[in-house]
């Protein structure tokens, strides 16, 4: 299905700083005017959700003495700023991105809209998939956020002193993130396929001991110590000739395991994960192995009658790896959910937004859980409503997650995760019980029948106890902090310090992440 609504006549727009300054709408290049119009797009977009004023503005463009007209032309600049970002809007209507608001004006932008936000996002997730040793996705989230860079932040207004302190913030963390990035190729073993990039940025950045470390380090794990150790005594004159200062404590210690071939320097790949299973006995093998269920994409439901918002969650969720679908209203999910259960494709989860017009999150969810033949299903909500009130009834009907707008990539990720670990744990308990139902109906020949019952009985007892002390402490977890939220809801009407819902609320079990 196409996540977009066409009745709404929504477009995608993107904003684009790093490189030159660009808007693109549904596709196509917008033209947004001279180098002082563009001067203030970009004021705008750097400060993007924010009110910023008219004398901001002026002094952004004219930081000296600013021309008798300067705030009329200002006014000029945003009123063709407005045509060109919204050019079928009405006449007469309000603007919907860029908005006056006393003393000035905010622009307005969808999340993910502005790629130097998005790139910061990026890079900060990947040095977070880097501190948890997550090397491989930590390479991937750092080069797609380089990927976003076209040149030189700002580069068509960089001569503004509000874009030359912007564009050196973010060519800083630009290198921080290239650093980052190279830190995880290097433990995944690519030292060789980072040499001839690390040449590059030492060369560029003599100064910055962490690239030089790196490329030291690639060096000598290619068999190349004595390159290694050119490097370093290349730095240190460096060093030495500009500042007169010697290595720091890092790059020193680097250099003396190089010359005794510390051990420590060689690579290792990981080790690899070994799967136990169940020793063979009167049971067949295949009948009573159980596997701990993978992080494999599942399928998901999207429901929102947003299409922007739609399209938003099913681009963000397939970059992710999942198989993606979306319905704009609770019936039309239902309907979809149902169809599903009678084919091979049903769905794995659901993300289902609390307030829509035509059978709302909280009717839909009842029903999904009334359902027999749905009610398996993990549902994810996703609101703008933080209260503790809603957040306790959606739990109350069964929701397994509470997701609060805004949110990133990474904490969508988190919640789809536990969500699919907890569903297919379950998926795996029923159809052991199943196999094991099979098992004891089909009286295997060969067996003695008395040993092979005790000891499939025996077996089988034992799986239920532990499947029944991981649900009731699931259950006693849950009913806990539903009783704690309520506790929460009571003492906020009685009139005692008030607090909404967490922005990381997460249910009995489950690790919060902010959002």
């Amino acid at each position: 299905m196409d996540p977009d609504d066409e009745g709404e006549g929504r477009v995608l727009i993107e904003f684009r700083l790093l490189g030159q300054v660009e808007v693109w709408r549904d596709g196509g290049r917008v033209e947004v005017g001279g180098p002082k119009q563009r001067a203030v797009l970009t004021a705008l977009l750097v400060r993007a959700g924010r009110v910023v004023s008219l004398d901001q503005l002026i002094d952004d463009l004219w930081p000296g003495v600013p021309p008798a007209r300067a705030a009329a032309t200002v006014q000029v600049f945003v009123s063709n700023l407005r045509r060109a970002l919204e050019p079928d809007r009405p006449r007469g209507a309000p603007p919907r991105l860029l908005v006056t608001s006393t003393p000035g004006y905010v622009l307005h932008a969808e999340p993910g809209a502005i790629d130097a936000p998005e790139f910061v996002r990026l890079a900060e997730q990947g040095r977070l998939a880097l501190d948890d040793d997550d090397h491989e996705r930590a390479a991937e989230l750092l080069a797609r956020a380089a990927a976003l860079w076209r040149g030189s932040a700002l580069a068509d207004v960089v001569d503004a002193p509000f874009a030359q302190a912007e564009a050196a913030r973010l060519e800083e963390l630009r290198l921080c993130c290239a650093e980052d990035r190279v830190e995880a190729e290097l433990s995944l073993g690519r030292h060789t396929a980072v040499v001839a990039e690390l040449e590059q940025r030492v060369g560029k950045h003599p100064m910055r001991e962490r690239p030089r470390a790196q490329l030291m380090l690639a060096l000598y794990r290619s068999g190349r110590q004595a390159d290694a150790l050119a490097v370093y005594r290349a730095g240190r004159r460096v060093l030495h000739d500009e500042l007169g200062l010697e290595p720091g404590a890092p790059l020193q210690a680097l250099e003396q395991a190089v010359l005794r071939h510390d051990p420590d320097l060689a690579w290792e790949p990981p080790e690899p994960v070994i799967r136990e299973t169940v020793p063979s006995g009167s049971m067949p093998t295949s009948a009573l192995i159980f596997e701990e269920p993978g992080e494999e994409p599942g399928r998901v439901l999207v429901v929102d009658d947003s299409g922007i918002n739609r399209r938003l969650l099913v681009t963000a969720l397939t970059e992710l790896g999942h198989e993606v679908r979306a319905a704009e209203n609770g019936r039309r999910a239902l309907e979809m959910l149902r169809g599903s259960q009678d084919s091979d494709d049903g769905f794995d989860v659901v993300l289902l937004d609390l307030l829509m017009p035509v059978m709302d999150g909280y009717s839909t969810l009842a029903a999904i859980k009334a359902d027999t033949r749905l009610n398996h299903l993990p549902v994810i909500m996703v609101s703008a409503v933080h209260e503790l009130e809603s957040v306790v009834r959606c739990i109350d009907l069964g929701a397994t997650d509470y997701l609060p707008k805004p949110f990133s990539a990474a904490v969508l990720r988190a919640r789809l995760r536990s969500s699919l670990t907890a569903k297919r744990l379950r998926d795996v308990e029923r159809d052991y019980v199943r196999r094991v139902d099979e098992f004891v109906a089909g009286e295997p020949a060969g067996f003695d029948e008395q040993t092979a019952r005790d000891d499939v009985v025996g077996r089988l007892a034992r799986r239920f106890q532990q499947m029944t002390r991981d649900v009731t402490a699931r259950e006693a977890a849950l009913h806990e902090e539903i009783a704690a939220l309520r506790a929460e809801i009571d003492r906020t009407r009685a009139g005692a310090s008030p607090s909404g819902a967490p922005p990381g609320c997460r249910l009995a079990g489950t690790r919060g992440v902010d959002s």
